[in-house]
């Protein structure tokens, strides 16, 4: 292999029928992620030419999901082989080397693809291995003297001194675009199951003179996910190099092990998260803000030097400006903030816009839905809104604007006005007094 050009296949047929779930078993998320997403964006950056996603019938709702990638459909799950074969005609467009992924297994890393690509230089077959120091159903890795891989033993055709290898195959595999379909139609089926099984590669490739050798990868990259225990240890997986990674930028992380990141959670310098705290996809934070205990964010941009918390809630579309105070029990939902403006508590922000130095009172909503259609409101600079109000949208509240405590608003509001719509207070005098004594003689 002269160049680092590779194209991809990945195989997604399995029916996952182990996670006991009407979701596709590939298109479970880790990290708010698919797996298929995970392996796609992997091999982007590592600039794929071409991926085909090879499923099974009945498997439209993965394929829709990538209409992106080339597709082909394995008939019959015959095994491994005989799934990469199913992209025959791909396979032979694509002119590369040949990657094989499985959709199952996404957290293989960029570095890990990058060695094995690295090493497909100067061999005709490279394959994936890691090892596993405790008793395992993995297919046993020989190799010689030399350092070339001569077979891959299934574990259950092991011999007891062949059980004590530790190096372990993944089943993933590079392999020179001129050798990988005349190997691969030379796999046979002559095995308990009657199945194609890809590592059966190895030796075949051995058998006609070419180089085949092993890079070794990190178990937890490595391990498949045929369970929601399995996919529960992928998360956790994901979730550890996630939260190293921030610390590692210089994000303070209070309780690390208790904050949950995405896989596109963007996170500046200098920002500081209290324990308790979930971000979903599509959260940015800049430097300065701190997301207090108990929060839950998604699709939300926090800007410099918000306070955010505690028990938050920001929906997707929100926007906090700079040095916002967000504070408990407050959901905001598609709705922009801006510079120093406070929404302290017990409040739903909903469809709106705020401007700077916007105050909002405990207890405030945006009444933004009327059983039809959604409608915005919008709150110019300085106003200041009383607690327990309700704001019935579409409204607009002018610049330095006051709204009395316990109002529902339901018209404009000039610049500079004060609008107050409660009932009048009527006091009844002594009528407490003759209450209480009434009560009192029972």
């Amino acid at each position: 292999m002269k160049t680092n050009l590779f194209s991809t296949i990945i195989l997604a047929a399995g029916s996952g029928t182990r996670m006991h779930a009407a979701l596709p078993k590939v298109l479970h998320r880790i990290g708010g992620q698919s797996m298929i997403a995970h392996l796609v964006e992997t091999l982007k950056k590592l600039h794929c030419r071409n991926t085909c996603l090879v499923t099974a019938p009945g498997m439209e709702r993965v394929r829709d999901s990538f209409p992106a990638l080339d597709h082909a459909i394995q008939d019959h799950p015959l095994g491994t082989a005989h799934a990469v074969l199913a992209a025959e005609k791909e396979i032979s467009s694509y002119k590369t080397d040949i990657l094989i992924l499985y959709g199952d297994v996404p957290l293989i890393t960029e570095q890990t693809l990058q060695r094995i690509i690295k090493k497909g230089q100067d061999h005709d077959v490279v394959m994936l291995g890691m090892q596993v120091q405790e008793e395992n159903a993995y297919g046993r890795v020989l190799v010689n003297a030399s350092g070339q891989v001569e077979e891959v033993v299934e574990a259950v055709d092991c011999t007891p001194e062949q059980r004590k290898v530790t190096l372990c195959s993944s089943g993933i595999f590079l392999i020179r675009h001129k050798v990988v379909l005349p190997l691969l139609k030379k796999i046979g089926n002559k095995n308990q199951q009657k199945e194609f099984y890809l590592p059966d590669i190895v030796k075949i490739a051995r058998q006609e003179g070419y180089s085949v050798v092993v890079e070794e990868g990190a178990l937890s990259e490595l391990q498949g996910i045929n369970t929601q225990g399995e996919l529960a240890r992928a998360e956790k997986t994901f979730q550890t190099r996630k939260r190293k990674e921030f610390l590692e930028k210089g994000v303070t992380l209070l309780d690390p092990d208790s904050v949950y990141f995405s896989y596109d959670t963007e996170i500046t310098p200098d920002v500081l998260i209290e324990p308790n705290v979930f971000m979903g996809p599509g959260v940015t934070l800049e430097a300065g803000v701190e997301i207090k205990a108990f929060s839950h964010l998604e699709g939300a941009h926090v800007r410099q030097g918000a306070v955010v918390g505690p028990f938050a809630r920001l929906r997707p579309g929100t926007v906090v400006g700079k040095k916002c105070k967000v504070g408990n029990f407050v959901e905001i939902k598609k709705s922009i903030l801006g510079t120093e403006a406070k929404v302290s508590h017990l409040t739903y922000i909903g469809d709106a816009e705020l401007g700077n130095r916007v105050n909002i009172g405990a207890g405030t909503i945006t009444c933004n839905y009327d059983g039809y259609s959604k409608h915005k409101t919008v709150i110019k600079d300085g106003v200041f809104v009383g607690s327990n109000t309700a704001l019935v949208a579409p409204i607009t509240l002018g610049k330095d604007a006051m709204i009395g405590a316990g109002s529902v608003i339901t018209d404009d509001v000039p610049a500079g006005d004060i609008a107050l719509s409660r009932a009048p207070q009527k006091n009844i005098r002594g009528a407490s007094t003759k209450f209480r004594s009434k009560h009192s003689k029972k």
